[in-house]
């Protein structure tokens, strides 16, 4: 990819950023607007906006949703609670939720709209083909059309499948916390089962999509890679041949990045302790990590 493309690619991917960041904030403020100027003109628009503290709080939070770990995410269920336990405690609170539910709703409504289309914007090129060379399956037959994600495999000399994937993070602007967040998702959805299945079909040996599962080595610790720390989860790859035997291991590398994106780096290698010496597949990170 030539010096120019590349900052084409980012320049745009700031750019979705920032309308993800702006839009739904300049939706509710512009309803609101009109709302105003429909009901209570004489009244101070400012005064109008402090009058339901709901929507004031959620519009306050959509403005510093760069600073807010797993963003929109964060805000709903954090609301959600705080509003429960102070509804359950204030007679005056429970009033205002049933005068002002619908309105509420639809704040909601449209904040997940926007940050929810979002997930359908294309993620970013991988970039490993600067150190591996072209990538053996630029394709991802069975990836979901949300979140968006691009997805490369190499096979490389000494045996090693190398994946690099790049997911959208739908509400999630700050890098803060999103790989727990991601790694939670991709477990209860299967992705990550997924993500494995398609790339161990590119083995000599493979025998078919039942013929290979994941066992879990450990789910998830940081660990040094240069001047960077980042989390990487380790499993088992066992081989269901009259009984559960391990035949290799998988090492997925998470690297959050600001604005809503995630990459990740997956080293699969067969064999009896295959990252013996190199503990979160190192070697390969530190080669994609120097582009």
């Amino acid at each position: 990819m030539s010096p120019s493309s590349y900052i084409g690619l980012k320049a745009m991917a700031l750019l979705f950023s920032l309308l993800t960041w702006l839009a739904p904030f300049a939706l509710i403020l512009v309803w609101q607007w009109s709302q105003w100027q429909e009901k209570h003109p004489e009244v101070i628009f400012s005064d109008w906006l402090r009058a339901d503290p709901y929507i004031a709080g959620l519009m306050a939070c959509l403005l510093f949703l760069w600073l807010i770990p797993l963003g929109i995410w964060m805000v709903l269920v954090s609301g959600s609670v705080i509003s429960v336990i102070i509804a359950t405690r204030s007679e005056q609170q429970r009033r205002e939720w049933q005068q002002r539910s619908n309105a509420r709703a639809l704040a909601i409504v449209f904040v997940l709209i926007i940050h929810l289309l979002a997930g359908f914007v294309p993620a970013s090129t991988p970039i490993g083909e600067e150190v591996w060379g072209p990538p053996l399956s630029e394709e991802q037959e069975n990836a979901p059309p949300w979140p968006a994600s691009e997805q490369y495999i190499w096979v490389l000399a000494d045996g090693a499948i190398v994946v690099e994937t790049h997911l959208q993070v739908p509400g999630v602007l700050n890098p803060m916390m999103a790989p727990q967040g991601v790694k939670f998702v991709s477990d209860v959805s299967g992705a990550k089962e997924d993500r494995f299945q398609e790339a161990a079909s590119l083995m000599d040996d493979w025998t078919g999509p039942n013929a290979f599962s994941l066992a879990p080595i450990h789910g998830g610790v940081v660990h040094d890679y240069g001047d960077i720390s980042l989390l990487y989860t380790h499993d088992d790859i066992m081989l269901d041949l009259f009984g559960m035997h391990p035949s290799g291991e998988m090492i997925t590398v998470w690297i959050p990045t600001w604005g809503g994106e995630m990459h990740l780096l997956t080293v699969i290698k067969m064999g009896p302790d295959p990252f013996l010496g190199n503990p979160g597949a190192e070697s390969y990170v530190d080669e994609w990590l120097s582009v």
